[in-house]
């Protein structure tokens, strides 16, 4: 629907369908997926397909050696945050909009810097506590 919406916006450009997109833009959910080397990922939920049982699933970010492997993903906002730790204890918290919006099968971009033999362990989302 915001995918739709996006492309007819771009040929009707009016106060009205700026509003409704307004909207819509407000409102969209993203992925963030972060690996243990500090890489993470924001894409568009609408990139991601439903799919039935017995499905081979999708890509969500490309795990390899320079990244590391998933530690979390989950569904987030705009306004959101996130706190990661460390397995040595270094603690970082981000803010989402920081973090930029990518393809679903890309590796992402670093955001939190470690130092080599340290991984994340540990990834949380804190909600916008402006939410209604």
């Amino acid at each position: 629907d915001y995918l739709k919406f996006s492309s007819e916006n771009r040929k009707n450009n009016t106060n009205n369908n700026n509003d409704k997109f307004s909207e819509l833009l407000n409102n969209e959910e993203f992925l963030l997926a972060v690996t243990s080397n500090g890489f993470g990922k924001r894409s568009s939920a609408y990139e991601y397909r439903i799919s039935n049982r017995g499905g081979k699933g999708i890509t969500g970010i490309l795990s390899t050696k320079k990244n590391g492997n998933v530690i979390d993903c989950f569904v987030i906002n705009e306004k959101d945050q996130i706190i990661m730790v460390s397995d040595k204890g270094q603690i970082i918290r981000v803010n989402i909009n920081q973090i930029r919006i990518a393809g679903r099968s890309t590796q992402g971009v670093k955001i939190f810097n470690i130092p080599e033999g340290d991984k994340i362990v540990y990834v949380s989302r804190i909600q916008d506590l402006d939410e209604d």
